[in-house]
């Protein structure tokens, strides 16, 4: 890809414009092969070569903006800034994350009032060693997401 990367905002608009084609193209297929059960059926395959020639084109130039539209996001993806203005605990953004352990340590009272939550707390669940991972949203806020197993290991059997 040459030039600039597009906004996210450009590129999703991009991924939306071809995958509306790609639908498209899609449904034209759909009755491409449905007239060629009928061309079978009630002409003895007498126009098979025509459509034949409409099925090669779709193949040809169906999907190629699709494939420059994962490209492009893929690439967008790859090289995706940092922003170094936010505070660092690890987190840059939805989706980073870092255990709650890295996120509290050396700080937990910091780290519980970010959280809303009281330091007792934050503490009680850095000793049961609870699978936490925190979330440092682009506006600065914070999210803690745990982890269970399910059902719980030591659940009850049912009688």
């Amino acid at each position: 890809m040459n030039g600039p990367l597009p906004t996210m905002q450009e590129a999703a608009q991009e991924a939306e414009f071809q995958l509306m084609a790609a639908k498209d193209v899609l449904e034209w297929q759909h009755a491409l092969i449905k007239a060629l059960h009928l061309d079978h059926l009630h002409d003895d395959g007498k126009g098979i070569g025509a459509l034949f020639e409409v099925a090669k084109y779709f193949s040809d130039t169906g999907f190629g903006g699709v494939y420059s539209a994962i490209d492009q996001f893929k690439e967008l993806g790859e090289s995706a800034p940092q922003n170094a203005e936010m505070s660092n605990r690890g987190a840059h953004g939805i989706g980073t994350s870092v255990s709650l352990a890295e996120f509290a340590e050396r700080r937990q009272i910091a780290a519980a009032d970010q959280l809303g939550i009281t330091q007792q707390a934050l503490n009680t669940a850095l000793k049961l060693k609870r699978q936490i991972q925190v979330l440092e949203m682009p506006d600065g806020s914070v999210t803690a997401i745990e982890t269970k197993v399910f059902p719980a290991p030591n659940r009850r059997a049912r009688q």
